[in-house]
């Protein structure tokens, strides 16, 4: 077995099903890769619907469960029982291309010592609204800023498509557990990578089609809020190490001695609407400029004002849970 790739869910089987029915497109001898859907306590029916597929399927897909905790563990519980000699983790609404494990494999093995992450991208129809737009283009900034077409090395990582010899990963002990929201567990991993010397590459041409979630400004806003959360247990982990110090820092309670008026006036403001009134405000706020003015700066600086203020109630939250327990 040389590829195990693991897929945590949690009660999202439609899109799942989606990821599953790409995968076994993949252009890679069947008997040289497994998946592994690791169920992190579902309340649906995705075991019943796992179970349908897998009796009517080539791929070689196993099936496991555990009780609610988190795609950190989840994606561990998958890597102790996988069999490939390769890890490759990807979320339970990527849509891969044909290509997708020999891109990842011919990139690994040309290039000792590396993990390898491939580009996330968004279907078309996300661009036919105006707030659609603008999240594609700040998605699309990171791999505008690679500057090339191949391979470059990078300093974050995503566990929505990445691949990682799978020795390697039990060096560094896996994800942290910790983190039992969707966010921050792979870049947390990735600094511990980079500090053991492993380089992390982006590889563009590596795709995942993001069958999202998060396609309206509030559901957007929720997003921000989630990861926030766990930006400010990064912080925690890693202080001024942390890439996420300065936005934490700028979210969280006011520092009277060392804040700016400025940085004073912009909490304050951010404080008085972080209730849940303030933030469906905005977001009604935003919509409205939508409507009236869309693609324009204006429009944006809504989205920004929605967006800013689901961050600042998510490092809020992240303060509460893990600095005052």
């Amino acid at each position: 077995m040389e590829v195990s790739v693991v897929i945590p869910t949690y009660n999202r089987f439609d899109a799942l099903l989606l990821t599953l029915r790409a995968l076994e497109n993949v252009a890679y001898p069947t008997e040289c890769w497994e998946v592994l859907v690791v169920d992190d306590g579902s309340t649906d029916n995705t075991r019943e619907q796992v179970a349908a597929f897998r009796d009517n399927t080539p791929i070689n897909l196993r099936y496991l469960i555990q009780p609610n905790a988190g795609p950190a563990r989840a994606r561990n519980l998958g890597a102790k029982e996988a069999r490939g000699k390769y890890l490759v983790f990807i979320d339970n609404d990527i849509l891969v291309q044909p290509d997708f494990l020999n891109l990842h494999l011919k990139t690994l093995t040309e290039n000792k010592d590396c993990w390898v992450m491939g580009r996330i991208t968004h279907p078309p129809q996300l661009r036919e609204t105006p707030f659609g737009r603008y999240r594609d283009q700040l998605h699309e900034a990171f791999d505008l800023s690679t500057k090339t077409d191949g391979v470059s090395e990078t300093a974050g990582m995503t566990t929505a498509n990445v691949s990682i010899p799978r020795d390697d990963f039990f060096k560094l002990g896996g994800f942290d557990e910790g983190f039992s929201i969707a966010s921050c567990e792979d870049l947390e991993l990735a600094i511990r990578a980079r500090n053991s010397g492993v380089k992390i590459l982006y590889n563009r041409n590596i795709i995942g089609l993001h069958n999202d979630w998060a396609v309206d400004l509030r559901s957007y806003c929720r997003r921000q809020f989630l990861y926030s959360v766990s930006d400010v247990l990064l912080c925690n982990k890693y202080g001024t190490a942390s890439p996420r110090v300065e936005l934490v820092n700028a979210n969280s309670y006011i520092d009277w001695s060392r804040d700016s008026a400025m940085t004073k006036l912009k909490k304050g403001v951010k404080y008085a609407l972080s209730g849940d009134t303030g933030q469906e405000m905005l977001i009604l706020a935003a919509n409205a400029v939508e409507r009236l003015a869309p693609d324009t700066k204006l429009s944006h600086k809504f989205y920004e004002g929605a967006i800013g203020l689901g961050i600042f109630r998510g490092v809020r939250e992240g303060r509460r849970k893990f600095e005052e327990d």
